[in-house]
């Protein structure tokens, strides 16, 4: 009787294993071996090191990949192209879910990640989801559904150059009124047979905005009211475009209005300005001693203080699968490792910001960045407390920085602040009543 029993624990345990053996898969890298995706990024620093690593991708898995760049205004404008044709001829893009996501996600254009992530099949056990940032996976998710892969994150901090504190005996900013106090004290101090500025910042419209948004917010903005109704004329709103046209018109480089980040970045790494706020992924170009005069001389500090606290701003790129890909298990193979913990480190390593703490803490990293820790803390620092709202929350997000954008001009011209913040709220709330209804 014992014996027979055995047998029949032995025959169910087989088949038991039988069964296990047949519908659990592990994860293979050569799934799709021999297929092709077509992936667009927008051209510059992070899409031309992402080329570079193709190679090692295409290696492991099989897959080619039709890797496509374009300046940044007409990346977007091909994406929207692309997506909205809806042939399903792009198969991954990068996408800044706080800028377009809302609108991509209303119109069907992402395809959510979650199912993927669960499937034993196509995603590798030491991918580690907790390694990333949770605000940068909570700001990819709408409705519940992860719709991008976070691949780099950048906050806003303080350049300043270290040498000409020290010269002048000056500390570093930590409030809002201590900003525009230093910039007015050191603008056209003479350094080395030239005036500087006390301080460059965007001022190009648009392209102002998310670098605006940090002195909004700081001092106590709010892109909403609680009704869900435009607040960017409110006193707080109104006192972060003056403060902001202010710091350009009396303390900045003539023609300000002109300035996007390659102009701010331009003018301080030529050795012509005492500071600059701006997104920490541009480090690797100041210390780019063949290209910058300021190599080795730059300090970096959180983001001054206001009356509502630190409020540096967050940006997270990530990547998304397009909804009518044709070819979808293959591009999430290609989102997963490009965002691994691996690629992670090795575009840290290149100056990128990513959202894993693994790569923030790697011994490889840390050596390599010992020349520059105060840029590793101050990012940490701002990243845990950065809003990710570097954008209003809203649909039609190009249109309404636009409206904003136009405000800030204004400010730096010296134009009436409060008519202008009230002309931007009222163009925003005519744009969301138009773009907002599901």
């Amino acid at each position: 009787m014992v014996t027979a029993r055995r047998r029949m624990w032995l025959f169910l345990g087989v088949c038991c294993a039988l069964l296990l053996s047949g519908t659990a898969q592990a994860m293979d890298w050569q799934a799709h071996k021999g297929s092709s995706i077509r992936v667009m990024f927008s051209k510059g620093a992070l899409g031309s090191t992402i080329e570079s690593f193709l190679p090692d991708f295409e290696k492991q898995t099989g897959i080619k990949v039709q890797f496509e760049t374009f300046p940044e205004d007409q990346f977007r404008q091909k994406v929207l192209l692309e997506l909205g044709a809806g042939t399903g001829a792009l198969d991954a893009y990068w996408t800044f879910a706080a800028n377009e996501g809302l609108k991509f996600w209303r119109s069907g254009w992402y395809e959510p990640m979650d199912e993927y992530l669960k499937s034993a099949k196509l995603t590798d056990p030491g991918y580690d989801l907790a390694d990333f940032s949770q605000k940068a996976l909570e700001g990819n998710r709408y409705d519940g559904k992860l719709v991008g892969l976070p691949l780099h994150q950048n906050t806003t901090m303080l350049y300043y150059r270290k040498d000409v504190f020290a010269k002048h005996n000056i500390k570093v900013p930590q409030t809002l009124q201590e900003l525009e106090e230093t910039a007015r004290k050191l603008h056209n101090v003479d350094e080395g047979g030239q005036k500087l500025v006390g301080t460059v910042m965007r001022g190009k419209g648009a392209a102002a905005t998310s670098q605006w948004a940090p002195y909004f917010l700081s001092l106590g903005g709010t892109w909403l009211d609680k009704s869900g109704k435009p607040a960017i004329n409110s006193p707080e709103a109104v006192q972060s475009f003056d403060l902001y046209g202010r710091l350009l018109r009396t303390a900045g480089p003539p023609g300000a209005v002109n300035y996007h980040w390659y102009e701010t970045v331009s003018l301080f790494s030529q050795g012509k300005a005492a500071m600059f706020t701006e997104a920490n992924i541009r480090m690797p170009l100041l210390e780019d001693a063949s290209k910058s005069q300021v190599a080795g001389k730059v300090g970096y500090a959180m983001f001054p203080a206001g009356p509502a606290g630190r409020k540096p701003t967050m940006e997270v790129g990530s990547v998304a699968i397009s909804s009518k890909s044709k070819k979808k298990e293959a591009a999430y193979l290609f989102a997963q490792w490009i965002t691994s913990k691996e690629a992670a480190l090795r575009l840290q390593i290149k100056g990128i910001p990513v959202p894993r703490a693994s790569a923030w803490k790697n011994s490889r990293f840390v050596a390599e960045m010992k020349n520059h820790p105060d840029w590793i803390d101050a990012s940490l620092k701002s990243l845990e407390v950065a809003d990710t709202n570097y954008n209003p929350p809203v649909v039609a997000v190009s249109e309404v920085r636009d409206a904003i954008g136009a405000a800030i001009v204004s400010a730096i011209l010296g134009e009436n602040v409060k008519t202008a913040a009230d002309k931007a709220a009222a163009e925003m709330a005519s744009i969301m009543e138009k773009t907002e209804k599901k």
